[in-house]
């Protein structure tokens, strides 16, 4: 009888170790409630003394932190206090806090030597919720005293701050990581239950999972659930939290409505929630028990199911490269800028060659003898000198083609002469004719030697010589070289200009906000090959046939999987988008089916059936900074290319001649301004359809004026709706809204609407 007894006994109590293993585990490195008082050393004999201490000062992401404040009072001290001291918290930052307990009191005692203290501790949580060096302010507190005993004396106040506290968070680490693992820490176990007994097609049932135990419960994600029997829609959450022992605790619970689709016996399959034990350091996995049951027969939903699969069928993957310019060849591209900056050049030349014909035109001959004025005033050798002069300057400006008035002075004459080309030589011979002419004409009687006859000869001479070595349109012969050399250079070396080269490794991907796309673009993987006269399955063909099975199978999450992963592997494919979007929102995943629709649509934002796509989602989510505008960027860009180059290439065309024809400019100038209009169209498109600085908001959370939990709320958002991203700071991240609302909700509420790792 007392073996039985013993081995009894032994079994119960080995039964109470193992249910009771999560709780003693968790319980063994929570701090004293008064582990701060044993690290009290000294109170510099203040009369109110202050002290903070984190335990532990190392910790993993989403591992508590026990944050104990000790307010040390003397016998003098509390005797003399007429009210509590005010406390000022720190302000924490990165991290979420929960009130720990009620406060301890600990009896008087001398620390350091000095008098005797009566010491209060208070508590609290804290949670990380980023990795890093993280370091807690400085708690002040605030007192009064009486400057003496009298009922009426004046109190003096006092401050006094504690120490900050030093904290390093490390992050989960990635070595024996579940696949499915969601970010769950803490130290948890799983249950399930049904609220009825009775199962029959078609009428809903609630499910619901609970999820218990130690740790941050209010950021347990909800676990995956797949029913191949019935369709399953995500239902609401209650949170438990149990704040009064030395660590948080809590209770989860997830309800999901499930709508049996088929009759017969079924199995309720095992819910695994991985999850992270800061205090094991390991990966472990809490599991719901399997359960067997009997659905009776009914035709409720099975056509409204057979309906659904119709509306929401997969797109066929047609291997199709993804239509955008990122996808033009690096030859390609410059040729492309090439035929757009060059385009103009033809059109230039014709028009200044036009404007030269024209211009030399009006020049007079060479060779021909002075023009003088038809009636003259005086036929004296002083006013044919004079007269003489006044033809030379007037026919020297026509032939430089300068104003007559910009030729008053020698030095402007030989200013505009030397521009012009003319020689040293001939430019000094023409000022000593103009000085001679000047003396000729305006000096005293007797004071010149020359002719008139001899001076007329030289003139005629001198403008013979002017005009042979003068440039036409202005321009020096050494500008006139350096020109036509500059134009051939830079014909030469225009490509070489325009083209930037990429470094290694970003010929298949460009950053996001480049010219050429508005979505971040790899290479997708490579066709097959053929092995052994059959063509061999890649992994990219694998991953969309095991998704397009686990969808018509209406397993949509493990669907929804398999085309991320796809999507991932070739992020420039719509069809493999739009087919993630299709299985995540079969799977009540908003947030990704938001991310892949939305990336579809700004790849095609023609496509009929993505836009009806997109009108199924919240309006937070296709409407304000989601909405899509419907335009090709692609083809537009071209038509803005082709309209530019043909409209400069027209123009140069009717500009050919000195004539021209009035319709040929008049369409080339249409068609420029065409080009000017569609490109513009083009580039506000491609502002619009680029996502770099959006991101989906994963879960409601509330809009806070500035970084902290314990700022002002400033209203929330929702599931899915999309924000964008102003700045981020210490975990958390400035967002505006469509309705113009700006605040700040932790970064890990967001996720990006563009996958920038693909551009790294």
């Amino acid at each position: 009888m007392s073996a039985v007894f013993w081995q009894r006994t032994w079994h119960a109590l080995a039964l109470l170790a193992c249910t009771a293993w999560p709780v003693v585990s968790a319980a063994q490195p929570a701090p004293s409630p008064t582990a701060i008082v044993s690290r009290i050393r000294s109170t510099g004999n203040r009369p109110i003394d202050f002290h903070a201490a984190v335990f532990p000062d190392t910790v993993y992401v989403g591992q508590q932190v026990t944050y104990q404040v000790a307010v040390l009072l003397s016998d003098n001290a509390r005797s003399r206090l007429r009210r509590n001291p005010e406390f000022l918290p720190p302000e924490l930052r990165g991290m979420l806090s929960f009130e720990l307990g009620i406060p301890k009191r600990v009896a008087a005692r001398s620390y350091g030597g000095g008098p005797a203290y009566e010491t209060h501790v208070f508590q609290r949580a804290l949670f990380a919720v980023t990795a890093g060096p993280l370091q807690v302010p400085a708690p002040q507190l605030t007192y009064s005293l009486p400057q003496s005993a009298s009922y009426f004396s004046r109190e003096e106040r006092y401050m006094v701050r504690a120490e900050s506290a030093q904290l390093v968070v490390r992050p989960l680490p990635t070595e024996g990581r579940p696949a499915d693992f969601t970010g769950a820490v803490g130290v948890l176990s799983a249950s399930a239950r049904f609220n009825s007994s009775a199962v029959r097609v078609g009428d809903p049932l609630l499910f619901t999972v609970r999820l218990e135990g130690v740790g941050n419960v209010r950021l347990l994600p909800a676990p995956a659930l797949e029913l191949s029997w019935a369709t399953v829609v995500r239902g609401s959450e209650r949170v438990r939290v149990d704040t009064s022992g030395a660590l948080v605790r809590g209770v989860k619970e997830f309800d999901y409505l499930v709508t049996p689709t088929r009759d017969g016996p079924v199995t309720l399959p095992v819910v695994r929630y991985p999850y992270f034990d800061p205090y094991r350091e390991a990966y472990l996995v809490a599991e719901t028990r399997p359960a067997d049951v009997r659905v009776a027969a009914g035709d409720l939903a099975e056509n409204a199911a057979a309906e659904d699969m119709e509306q929401a069928a997969l797109r066929p993957w047609r291997h199709r490269p993804p239509v955008t310019l990122n996808t033009v060849t690096a030859g390609w591209r410059m040729v492309l800028l090439t035929l757009l900056v060059l385009a103009p050049l033809p059109a230039i030349v014709m028009r200044w060659q036009r404007v030269r014909r024209r211009r030399a035109a009006l020049a007079p001959a060479p060779g021909t003898a002075l023009k003088h004025e038809a009636t003259p005033d005086d036929d004296s050798p002083a006013g044919v000198a004079r007269r003489t002069r006044r033809t030379v300057l007037g026919q020297l400006a026509a032939r430089l083609q300068t104003p007559v008035a910009d030729l008053v002075t020698q030095a402007d004459v030989e200013r505009i002469v030397r521009r012009r080309g003319v020689t040293r030589a001939t430019t000094r011979d023409l000022l000593d004719l103009l000085d001679d002419l000047a003396v000729a004409g305006f000096a005293p009687h007797g004071h010149t030697d020359a002719a008139p006859s001899s001076l007329e000869s030289r003139a005629a001479r001198l403008l013979q010589r002017v005009h042979e070595e003068a440039v036409t349109h202005g321009r020096t012969r050494l500008t006139a070289r350096r020109g036509r050399r500059l134009v051939g250079v830079a014909f030469m070396l225009a490509p070489a200009a325009l083209w930037r080269p990429l470094p290694a490794g970003a010929q298949e991907s460009l950053p996001t906000s480049s010219i050429w796309s508005a979505q971040p673009l790899v290479a997708c993987e490579p066709p097959a090959g053929n092995v052994a006269g059959r063509a061999a399955p890649s992994a990219l063909d694998l991953l969309v046939g095991e998704g397009t099975a686990a969808y018509q199978a209406r397993r949509f999450s493990s669907a929804a999987e398999r085309f991320a992963s796809a999507v991932v592997t070739c992020p420039g494919d719509v069809d493999l988008l739009v087919n993630w979007g299709t299985a995540a929102w079969a799977a009540n995943d908003t947030v990704s089916a938001v991310i892949a629709w939305q990336r579809a649509a700004r790849l095609d934002p023609l496509a009929a059936d993505i836009q009806g796509a997109l009108a199924l989602l919240p309006s937070g989510a296709r409407d304000g900074l989601a909405d899509i505008p419907m335009v090709p960027v692609v083809p537009v860009a071209l038509v803005a290319l082709v309209a530019w180059c043909s409209g400069w290439w027209l123009l140069a065309w009717a500009w050919r001649t000195s004539r021209g024809s009035t319709w040929q400019s008049s369409l080339a100038t249409v068609l420029v301004v065409a080009a000017l209009a569609a490109g513009a169209t083009a580039w506000w498109g491609h502002r619009a359809l680029d996502a770099s600085a959006l991101a989906v908001v994963r879960r409601p959370e509330t809009l806070r004026t500035a970084p902290g939990f314990d700022a002002a709320t400033a209203g929330g958002v929702s599931t899915g709706d999309v924000v964008r991203l102003l700045s981020n700071q210490e975990g958390w991240s400035s967002v505006a809204l469509a309705d113009d609302r700006t605040g700040w909700i932790p970064a890990s509420r967001l996720a990006p609407l563009v996958d920038r790792s693909a551009t790294r």
